[in-house]
């Protein structure tokens, strides 16, 4: 088949990487697959991605990378305009964001438009106005896609919108254990703990794990035991608490990263689907994660240990539990470990034709030609 996503940039955000992830897998498979954006069309090769990305070193610089071949800041009705003009006839147009839901929209009669979120977006916006048109994307009649079974529980309970599941898939070359994961837990007085940062959104949890590892530490000292905290992502504001600032680490370093730490605190107070727990599960680290967005994978007590959003004493609570249970840390990262294995992207691409499949053979034109010419007043 024939496949255009329309996206807002070239980032390197979890999210864009599940697409680009995606779209490899279909070129792979013998799909032709176009990335079109504002300003250019880009005939897809797998791994293309590899080679024009560069890896940010800084806040701004990731944020004038995630613009890159196209600008946010554009007026949503230019933005639409810009997308339809670069596309590429297709047979099934894939939209990957709220921004660009309105172009496949507009371009139902001529393509199977689909849907592919990642996230409840309109929490992204403070301004009510793009909240308001976020919020309207919806209720398009779009085919749509959740990535996780949070957002698709959300989409029914807020919306009355069904959708089809397709969770992501990480890339199990890169995110596996580099030491045998059983002998970190041995009896030892020295736990390392690491944790993403992102002080400019403040519902990734950063403030709530500060407040968390200092808690921990103070019942920690009483048993003689120190926790190291290695702390990746944007630099953080400047704090009176112990950390060791690892940069912005991706891939091969970031498996390393998470392969070296016994234990890993994701905080967020809501995501959809993210990627790094996941990630860390599949290297051998203990999972300490908040519930929103994780139902996919976590189970409480199983493979990991699910903490309240917002509750920094309930997260150190559950830091102290995995560091006073080593025996119980093992099971956990062995069922982890097994967790892990069923996200990979071919199981995930599998998921993600039959979608593509169905929807192409089940949609109906004629409905939409319908509904405009209800519109025109020809009906």
């Amino acid at each position: 088949m024939k496949i255009s996503y329309l996206m807002i940039g070239l980032g390197k955000s979890g999210g864009s990487l599940v697409l680009y992830n995606f779209m490899d897998k279909l070129v792979e498979r013998g799909h032709e697959v176009y990335a079109i954006l504002p300003d250019v069309t880009i005939k897809w090769e797998a791994g293309i991605w590899k080679k024009q990305l560069v890896k940010p070193k800084s806040r701004l610089k990731s944020f004038l990378h995630y613009l890159i071949k196209g600008s946010f800041n554009q007026s949503w009705d230019q933005f639409t305009k810009n997308l339809i003009n670069n596309w590429v006839d297709s047979d099934i147009t894939i939209a990957t964001h709220c921004k660009t839901a309105y172009a496949a929209y507009h371009l139902s009669e001529k393509t199977v438009p689909i849907y592919h979120m990642q996230h409840l977006e309109e929490l992204f916006f403070e301004e009510y106005e793009d909240r308001l048109m976020a919020r309207n994307t919806y209720f398009l009649p779009l085919i749509k896609i959740s990535n996780s079974q949070w957002l698709k529980n959300m989409l029914q309970k807020q919306f009355d919108m069904s959708s089809n599941l397709l969770n992501p898939g990480i890339n199990l070359d890169i995110f596996h254990p580099y030491q045998n994961p059983a002998f970190k837990f041995i009896d030892k007085k020295e736990w390392t703990l690491v944790s993403f940062v992102d002080g400019n959104r403040e519902w990734k949890g950063f403030d709530d794990a500060v407040q968390a590892v200092k808690i921990a530490r103070e019942t920690l000292s009483q048993q003689e035991i120190h926790l190291i905290w290695k702390i990746y992502g944007f630099e953080p504001k400047k704090s009176d608490i112990e950390m060791q600032y690892q940069g912005l680490v991706y891939g091969d370093e970031l498996a390393r990263l998470y392969s070296g730490a016994d234990l890993v605190l994701l905080p967020s107070w809501y995501e959809s689907f993210p990627l790094p727990p996941l990630e860390a599960m599949a290297c051998g680290s203990l999972i300490i994660t908040t519930r929103y967005g994780t139902e996919d994978y976590v189970i409480h007590g199983e493979n990991g240990l699910v903490c309240l959003p917002r509750k920094p004493e309930h997260m150190a609570k559950q830091l102290v539990y995995a560091i006073n249970h080593p025996k119980k840390c093992i099971e956990m990262v062995e069922k982890g470990l097994q967790t892990a294995q069923e996200y990979n992207w071919d199981k995930r691409t599998d998921s993600l034709e039959k979608i593509l499949e169905e929807s192409f053979q089940n949609y109906d034109f004629n409905k939409f030609k319908e509904l405009e010419n209800l519109v025109k007043g020809n009906i």
